[in-house]
Formats: structure tokens, C-alpha cells, sequence
């Protein structure tokens, strides 16, 4: 407690002992209320105005210690004084809330409220990582012989896959993914692409080849014509002897389109027309050719072009 507060506490009781000192019978206070009234009043006064004196006066000989001013002071409680109006007055206010607010005490801290702080996702949460993507087949620079050819590879499961910007390919739930492209003759371009939910992209660019085989070239073709080389005449025996009871043998080769070939013998003969392309064949029969005897049979055409066989029975009665 400083000198003030001793100084403070001294008035006040200084005033209540004076208030105390005057005794007034119960019975005379309607006879005192008119001379009495103010010679209280007067010795109330004078006794507070003794009392401030003092005071005073203390302040001005003893001030506060060194120590009493260099220690932390702290403010009392101050509690304000109620004063009773009248019942006819209502007191009015203006300029404050009709809701009171309750100030901390000076002895007691206040809380703080810190509000709380924007919470930031941090940094690292973002998917900036592209996805995988491998292709397993086929190889960078290999020579195809197929015109369709499936690219197959292996990417981050839930990524998707196209190739050349506008053909997709089939991912599976493990990420193996597989497509069907068709190759042009020569050199093909193809670039994969790998996309994410996020937005990463992973590329790869590469070149296979088609290889197709050409048809051996032809001999040209000889484009003049003589009537020789288009009808040579040419004769065939197919059998040289027979052992039927009516013994035959067939013949046949090629003359000239619709000219007329002659077989001979002294035992037999018949006769043929070339046809369009130039080819004939017939069969002739010898019905009197002796047994096991060889003769001569000739094929003739009528240009005077001529071929010369032997034939001969085994048929014997």
C-alpha cells in the first residue's frame, strides 16, 4: 500500500468518526429537524474540510518513497459509485449500447484470440511427375513385312495412351496398353503419347518400315509376229505299239489354225483339223497291221511339213 492509499483511508475514516460523534434522541429528531439540520451540516463540512487539509498537507511534507515509486504499480480495482436517481427521472443514455460490456480487470490478463491462420496445401501435393511409358514392341528402326502392325508397351496404370494425336489405344487396368496401326510402303513416322489425370505428358517418337516384296519382273514380251513362229508344225506319238485286237495309236502337235493333218501307213491312217490355236490330235487305228510286224506311219500337213513314226502289234488271235 503507497502513502496515498494511508493518506486516502485516514480522511475517510476521519469523516466517519464525526458523522458518528453526533447523537440525536429518537424522540426530539422532529424537534431537531429545523435547528439541528444545520448545525449538522456545518460541523460535517467543517470536519471533511479539516480532513482534505490534512491530507494535503501530508502530501506536500512526506512524498512517496523511491521505493514505492520504482516498484510495478498496479492500478486497483476501480469500482464506480451508484447514485440513486429519483423515481420520476429515468435516466437516458446516448452513444451506448444497450448491451454493457464487461472490461477485463487490470489485475487479470486478457485472452488472446489468435484466429486461425488460411490453411495452404503444401507444395509437394501437386502431380508434376509424367507418366511411364515403355514400348515394348516393335523396336525403333525395325523392318516390318506385315502392313498392319500392333504397338504394344506398358504405361502408369490410369493413364491413357494414343498414337500420331488421333488413334487410342487399349489400356488395361495394369497399365499394358496395345494398338493397331497401318504401315504405308517404305518409312512411318509414329509418335506415342502417355497422358495423366494431371495433365503429364510423355512422348516417344519413332520409325518402322514397311518392306514390300516386288513381283519379279517379266521378259519382255516379243512383239513380232512371223507365220512360223505362231503355227510351227510339230507331231507327237503317244504309244508306238498296242496290244488290242484292233490295234491304235494317237498323234497330235500343232499346225497351222484350220489346215488339215494326214496320218499314213499301208495298214491304216486317218485325219485332223488344226484348230484355232493351232493344235490337233487324233486316233488312229490299224485294224489289219500284221502281228509283231514294225511299219512306218507318217503325219503329214498340207504345207508339205511331215514326221515319221514306227509302230507295231502285239495282239495275236
Amino acid at each position: 500500500m503507497t502513502t496515498l492509499d494511508t493518506l486516502a483511508r485516514s480522511a475517510a475514516s476521519a469523516v466517519t468518526e464525526s458523522v458518528a460523534d453526533v447523537h440525536v434522541p429518537i424522540g426530539a429528531v422532529g424537534a431537531a429537524a429545523g435547528s439541528g439540520a444545520a448545525w449538522r451540516m456545518a460541523r460535517y463540512g467543517a470536519v471533511g474540510a479539516l480532513a482534505g487539509a490534512a491530507v494535503v498537507a501530508v502530501l506536500l511534507v512526506a512524498p512517496p518513497s523511491q521505493d514505492e515509486t520504482t516498484q510495478e504499480t498496479t492500478p486497483p480495482s476501480t469500482i464506480a459509485s451508484t447514485t440513486t436517481l429519483p423515481s420520476e427521472v429515468t435516466p437516458t443514455t446516448t452513444g451506448i449500447s444497450e448491451t454493457a460490456t464487461t472490461l477485463p480487470s487490470p489485475d487479470t490478463d486478457a485472452p488472446v484470440v489468435v484466429p486461425p491462420a488460411t490453411e495452404e496445401p503444401p507444395a509437394g501435393d501437386a502431380d508434376v511427375v509424367p507418366p511411364m511409358l515403355e514400348v515394348r514392341s516393335p523396336s525403333d528402326g525395325e523392318h516390318l513385312k506385315s502392313k498392319t502392325v500392333a504397338f504394344a508397351g506398358v504405361t502408369e496404370p490410369g493413364a491413357s495412351v494414343s498414337a500420331s494425336g488421333k488413334f487410342a489405344a487399349k489400356v488395361a487396368t495394369d497399365g499394358s496398353w496395345r494398338i493397331d496401326l497401318l504401315l504405308s510402303p517404305g518409312a512411318n513416322g509414329v509418335v506415342l503419347v502417355a497422358s495423366d489425370d494431371a495433365g503429364n505428358e510423355t512422348e516417344v517418337r519413332m520409325t518402322v518400315y514397311y518392306d514390300v516384296e516386288k513381283p519379279p519382273e517379266e521378259p519382255p514380251k516379243d512383239t513380232t509376229t512371223t507365220t512360223k513362229a505362231t503355227w510351227e508344225f510339230s507331231a507327237n506319238q503317244k504309244y508306238g505299239s498296242c496290244s488290242e485286237p484292233i490295234p491304235y495309236d494317237e498323234f497330235s502337235g500343232r499346225a497351222k489354225p484350220g489346215s488339215t493333218v494326214n496320218v499314213t501307213s499301208e495298214f491304216g491312217g486317218g485325219s485332223a483339223v488344226a484348230d484355232e490355236d493351232g493344235n490337233y490330235w487324233l486316233k488312229v487305228e490299224f485294224p489289219s497291221a500284221p502281228f509283231e510286224q514294225v511299219f512306218s506311219v507318217k503325219v503329214k500337213d498340207e504345207f508339205g511339213n511331215k514326221k515319221v513314226f514306227e509302230f507295231v502289234s502285239n495282239y495275236q488271235e
